[in-house]
Formats: structure tokens, C-alpha cells, sequence
């Protein structure tokens, strides 16, 4: 009876509907050859098995990868409009690029101008000024471009970021009324210029300086600032290392070709910087007489002398 129903269940199962029943009488005759059987329909039947089990898993990976590629593909939409509406950079954001920290980016801004440069060989009709070697003209304007440009107000956030120490650097006098937290500091632009000046004269020492320094060279002193003057010049140089072409010409009386220095160039406009500067700067007079002597509890910072003069032949 138990045989019968056992029968009849295993006749009843139909896996694929096609496939022939296996009764228990059968398998109990030779279980080896009802297992060959098993594994022979099995064997089959693989590509049937696999379709069954992993349809819905390549549903799913199907859906997945669709799903990532319109998210990819909006994004990308996304970053390209962005970047379109993206602000683009300014004259003043090259400016900072090209320089280190400075607080004049944060109060002006520089415009930019394009000029030719005056390279010829011989002097310009009129003559430039800056090509005069002495004279009260010629001296009026060095100065107003370099010795006579007051220094402007900081704060000690704008010594930490130059990467001093504000216990070190000098405050505003306090007779400028300025507060505490104001310190002096001054354009390296125009010291370059004064050390250009300060060349210019030597160039002319026995006009400008020998009545004071006697005979060329002059002092230990003058000969330090003139050494001086070279060598931050020659540094400034060096560091802004422009690329500007200079192209050839042939001149009528040169045998050799020879250069063309009335060149174009792109430049801060140095007019604009110095009137702003003096507009915003502390007063020079009540600014040199104030700080003729250092206040009570001021840093005294050694003065760096080398003695190795001898060992370069003066």
C-alpha cells in the first residue's frame, strides 16, 4: 500500500513536463542506474537549469546598469552647465597667481594695460626723462616714483601671512592715531625703482655723492648700498623671468643683426598702483617724524655685517 502511494507521487512529479517519471520500484532495482539516469538528465538539461536560476539575477544586473548610466549621464549634463556658468578669471586673480601674499589684492584693484615699450638704441626726440642722468627734473621724477612713496597701513593677519613675526615688525607710530593692530609696510615695486635711481646716480657719483662720500668708491656704507641695489635687482629679475620676444632687425651700419626692444607688453598699470598707494598711504612727514627713534619695548633686530670684504679684493 505505502509502495502504491509512493508510486503514484513520483508518477505525478513532472519537472518540465516532458520528462519521464521515476518510480520507487525502479529505483529501488538498481539505485546505480537510477542515479546514471539523474545525472544523464541533469546533464541535459544544464542550459534549462541556468535560464531558470539566473534570469531574474540578469533582470536585475540589467536594470542596475541602466539605472547607472542615466545617473552618469546626468551628471556629466550637470558638470558641463556648471562650467559653462562658471565665473572666468580676472585680470586680478592672474595678478594673485603670479604673486605672493599681498593685502593690496583685497583694497585694489589693478587694471591691466598694454604699452610698447620705448627700446631704441639712441635716445627719443623729446628725450625721455628717464634717460637723463642728472638733473632736478630728472631727480623730481625717480622720486616720485620710488624714494618719496609713503608706506601703507597692515595688519598683524597680514604680517602672519607674508610669513613674519608681528612681535618683530614695526608698528604705526602711535601719534598716526591708527590703533594697535596697524604696521608699516611699503611696495617692493617702488623700492626696486629707488634702487634703479640709486644706480642712475651712481652713474654720475662724482655729481650726487662725491662732496659727501668723497673719491669713487665712496664709504663702506654707500659701497653696501649699491651692492645692495644690484643684487635685489638682479633677484627681481630673475624671478619675474619674462618671456616677452625680442625679434631682430637689419640696421643700416651694423653689420650684425640687431634687436628690436620697442616690444608690447602686458603690465599692471603702475600709474593706477602708485596713485592709489598715496591716496591710502600715512602721511610722509608726520609718518618720518614720528618714527625717528624706536618706541619703549620695541624689538631690536641685529644688523646682519659679514666680515669677508677681504676675501673679495676691497
Amino acid at each position: 500500500m505505502e509502495s502504491s502511494g509512493m508510486r503514484a507521487s513520483l508518477e505525478d512529479l513532472d519537472i518540465t513536463g516532458d520528462i519521464h517519471s521515476y518510480s520507487l520500484e525502479e529505483s529501488s532495482r538498481s539505485g546505480d542506474a537510477d542515479a546514471e539516469k539523474f545525472l544523464l538528465w541533469d546533464d541535459g538539461n544544464k542550459s534549462y537549469r541556468r535560464d531558470s536560476l539566473r534570469g531574474p539575477l540578469s533582470t536585475k544586473i540589467l536594470i542596475f546598469g541602466t539605472i547607472l548610466n542615466i545617473a552618469l549621464f546626468v551628471v556629466s549634463i550637470a558638470i558641463l552647465l556648471l562650467s559653462r556658468r562658471a565665473k572666468p578669471l580676472s585680470d586680478q586673480d592672474y595678478w594673485r597667481a603670479t604673486s605672493y601674499y599681498s593685502p593690496v589684492f583685497d583694497r585694489f584693484t589693478i587694471p591691466k594695460v598694454e604699452l610698447r615699450t620705448n627700446g631704441t638704441f639712441w635716445d627719443t626726440d623729446p628725450p625721455s626723462i628717464w634717460r637723463e642722468r642728472t638733473g632736478a627734473s630728472a631727480d623730481a621724477e625717480w622720486e616720485a616714483i620710488g624714494s618719496s612713496i609713503a608706506p601703507i597701513i597692515i595688519t598683524s593677519a597680514d604680517v602672519l601671512a607674508l610669513g613674519k613675526d608681528p612681535d618683530v615688525a614695526v608698528k604705526a607710530p602711535s601719534e598716526l592715531n591708527l590703533g594697535d593692530d596697524a604696521y608699516i609696510a611699503g611696495m617692493d615695486a617702488f623700492h626696486h625703482l629707488h634702487c634703479l635711481d640709486k644706480l642712475r646716480r651712481e652713474i654720475s657719483y662724482s655729481h650726487y655723492h662725491e662732496a659727501k662720500e668723497g673719491p669713487s668708491p665712496g664709504s663702506e656704507l654707500h659701497e653696501a648700498h649699491v651692492s645692495h641695489c644690484l643684487d635685489v635687482l638682479t633677484q627681481a629679475l630673475k624671478c619675474t623671468g619674462s618671456v616677452d620676444m625680442v625679434t631682430f632687425n637689419w640696421v643700416e651700419g651694423h653689420r650684425m643683426p640687431q634687436p628690436d626692444f620697442n616690444n608690447k607688453k602686458v603690465c599692471r598699470d603702475f600709474e593706477a598702483l602708485r596713485g592709489w598707494t598715496i591716496e591710502n598711504g600715512v602721511d610722509s612727514d608726520a609718518f618720518f617724524k614720528a618714527a625717528d627713534k624706536p618706541p619703549p619695548g620695541a624689538v631690536i633686530v641685529p644688523e646682519y655685517h659679514p666680515h669677508h670684504r677681504g676675501e673679495h679684493g676691497r
